[in-house]
């Protein structure tokens, strides 16, 4: 008899460590979630690549980034992808069907891999063309918040849409 509270504390400890996890993953799939929606919806317009347009993309994005990839994603111009498929396609981005799942996850740090469909829109807002995605991204829990600290995209297919 004296080893059920033993067990019993056993089973919830255990059960409080799955949970607290599984609620990190939650979190870092919602912050993950909202910035791929951001960073993949564009309206086309014929000023999408102006310094002020670019400017503000730059802005917005630095939200979801920890510092380091800040710096990297603007030096590398990962920011300004979309509008740049946005620009030559001369169509509006959207994403459909954003599916994640857990890749690893390590003390403060979760790496999710991901499938979108980037559906491109006409001036109706009609599909013109779907191009399935997929991707990996890393986020760090800084303060309490989950930043993109990597995103390893699929150059393949967004190269298609720029240079094609």
């Amino acid at each position: 008899m004296r080893k059920s509270p033993l067990i019993l504390s056993i089973i919830l400890l255990t059960l409080t460590l799955i949970m607290g996890c599984s609620s990190e993953v939650d979190d870092a799939t919602k912050a993950a979630e909202i910035y791929k929606n951001v960073e993949y919806t564009v309206k086309a317009s014929e000023d999408i690549l102006s310094e002020d347009t670019v400017l503000a993309r730059i802005e917005e994005m630095k939200t979801y980034y920890t510092e380091y990839f800040s710096e990297k994603a603007i030096a590398s111009r990962i920011t300004t992808i979309p509008l740049t498929i946005a620009d030559k396609q001369k169509l509006s981005l959207k994403p459909e069907n954003l599916k994640f799942t857990l890749s690893e996850q390590k003390k403060d740090i979760i790496e999710l891999d991901y499938t979108v469909d980037l559906v491109l829109l006409d001036k109706d807002d009609k599909e013109s063309k779907r191009v399935p995605l997929e991707g990996l991204l890393t986020l760090f829990n800084v303060d309490g918040k989950w930043l993109v600290q990597g995103d390893r995209f699929d150059t393949v297919a967004l190269s298609k849409l720029i240079y094609d």
